[in-house]
């Protein structure tokens, strides 16, 4: 996808996440795919990089930096501009400034030319407190230091680019001191990053950016946490197109860098959506972008699977317009169960059994014949949550039609209550988690037939039987 047309200038990645970040090879491939996709920039930051953070002063072993070498290499074949990003754990500016030029200088003879510092979920740098009142995130400190960094890297290069994300890189106006203080003391060509309203922002509209524009005095570089999903949000897989996002923003933005899943191949499907969007924001079509992404990474033998599965991973920070289709399908066939209206034989009981088996075998076709085995890695874990899911829905289903029929349904009924609280024990989250409200409604409705029959039964005259004689009639 040629992106010589695109409004935005910056169009990044950045492995900015908590947890297990990528290896050089997926990364290597990442950077290959956002290239041939019209992205130009890569930043390193994954939280979790022991010498990108918490010891952030130690150098990396040789081989990694060798690594490093092969990766920035790779980057600029791609067309992609990698950049190296630092975080300063309990720095002191007064101080440590030789430290980080020796840290960035070594990775400036790797072939990296852009670096970033990220100062971001930071709360008191000198005096070690996690709430420091004498500090009230200080911008001096951060000013100090990205401006000492930009003068000796401009000097040793004048290609070399330097960004920070502040401390407070969220929110609305009006701005605290630190922000504007910030945008009056940095160097003007040091970009700024800022992640919207919220962390992880719904949406992005140009009133917001242009409110945080005017606070730092200049257009902000976006980090958009869209798809990633770390920490609180491990147990979703984020492979929804990306929404909600103004087609003006090009006009008060730097650039945008998207902020990927822990799962690298995975996130190219939401990744090929934003390519979509950088391409043409205003006629930009998510739905459309998505199922050419779920074809593209998927390939076509399994599309069909992938997109069933994929719409029922929806669940993110970005609003629906509407329930996924699981959800609407459970939320109809409860009410219908509820009301007593025709039970496991009513029309909306009906739509939602065909849709099970649809999901059933979507399930069995991608943890068993997907091509795209990288995608399959990552997906696995939610395939088979939604397929456990499903299968308490089709448990169900069965628990009806027996109870329904007259059928013996006990060990149905004990059957569905055991999948029900081992499903509940799986660590990832998909749509399918709606059936546990349709798995009790159906044992909540059978409970009630079965006391109605008790109630029956206590209402009927009793025939005593006489020994000798069956059904108590004398000779």
């Amino acid at each position: 996808m040629m992106m010589e047309q695109s409004p935005f200038q910056i169009r990044g990645v950045i492995e900015g996440f908590y947890g297990a970040f990528y290896t050089f090879p997926e990364r290597n491939d990442l950077i290959r795919f956002i290239g041939a996709h019209g992205y130009n920039l890569y930043v390193y930051g994954p939280k979790n990089d022991r010498q990108h953070r918490n010891r952030w002063r130690e150098p990396y072993p040789a081989v990694v930096m060798e690594q490093f070498r092969a990766t920035a290499a790779i980057a600029a074949e791609a067309g992609v501009r990698f950049c190296y990003a630092i975080s300063p754990l309990n720095y002191d500016s007064t101080k440590d400034l030789p430290n980080l030029m020796g840290k960035l200088k070594d990775m400036y003879d790797c072939g990296i030319h852009a670096f970033s510092v990220l100062v971001d979920d930071i709360l008191c740098t000198v005096h070690h407190e996690p709430s420091c009142s004498i500090c009230a995130w200080p911008a001096d400190l951060d000013i100090a230091l990205c401006n000492g960094l930009y003068e000796w890297l401009t000097a040793l290069d004048p290609s070399c680019s330097l960004s920070i994300c502040p401390t407070q890189y969220h929110g609305r106006a009006p701005f605290g001191t630190y922000l504007h203080d910030l945008g009056v003391g940095l160097h003007p060509e040091i970009d700024i990053f800022y992640s919207g309203p919220h962390v992880c922002s719904a949406e992005l509209t140009t009133a917001d950016v242009g409110d945080f524009a005017a606070a730092i005095q200049r257009r902000p570089l976006i980090w958009d946490n869209y798809p990633v999903n770390d920490l609180s949000m491990r147990p979703y897989m984020h492979i929804g197109p990306i929404r909600s996002r103004e087609a003006t923003l090009h006009e008060v933005v730097r650039g945008i860098v998207v902020n990927p899943m822990l799962q690298a191949e995975a996130s190219k499907i939401p990744l090929r959506t934003w390519a979509e969007y950088f391409h043409d924001p205003y006629s930009y079509d998510p739905w459309g972008a998505w199922e050419r992404a779920l074809l593209a990474i998927g390939g076509a033998v399994n599309y069909d699977a992938l997109l069933r599965f994929a719409e029922n991973s929806l669940h993110s920070c970005l609003r629906l317009s509407e329930l996924p289709k699981l959800e609407r399908l459970v939320k109809a066939a409860i009410a219908d169960i509820e009301s007593d209206h025709q039970g496991a034989c009513g029309a909306s009981c009906r739509e939602l059994r065909s849709y099970l088996d649809v999901l059933d075998e979507a399930c069995y076709e991608l943890k068993n014949r997907m091509e795209n085995l990288r995608l399959r890695h990552d997906l696995l874990q939610w395939v088979e949550a939604l397929d456990e899911w499903v299968w308490v829905g089709k448990r169900a289903m069965r628990l009806l039609d027996a109870m329904e029929h007259g059928k013996p349904h006990d060990h149905l009924a004990r059957g569905l209550n055991n999948a029900m609280e081992e499903v509940q024990a799986h660590s990832k989250r998909t749509s399918g988690n709606a059936l546990l409200p349709f798995g009790r409604a159906v044992l909540e409705h059978v409970g009630q037939l079965r006391s109605g029959q008790a109630a029956g039964r206590e209402h009927t005259p009793t025939v005593v039987e006489h020994e000798g004689y069956p059904n108590g009639l004398a000779a």
